[in-house]
């Protein structure tokens, strides 16, 4: 399960973020650094780094 602020879930829903990406992120939290990371989760590409001790999500897209 993923605690999002209300701030987070509305610009999830705002940038049509499928909540299998935010899955995606907390799973890959540890590896995350400054750097954004691309990697791929199920039929996604996510691409996000670590900002304030918290994953953020810079992109997310669907593979083809």
């Amino acid at each position: 399960m993923v605690a999002l602020t209300m701030h987070a879930a509305n610009r999830a829903l705002e940038r049509n973020i499928p909540f299998e990406a935010v899955e995606a992120c907390r799973m890959v939290a540890p590896i995350l650094n400054d750097k954004p990371l691309r990697f791929r989760y199920r039929d996604l590409v996510i691409v996000a780094r670590m900002a304030d001790s918290t994953p953020r999500i810079i992109s997310v897209w669907r593979a083809e």
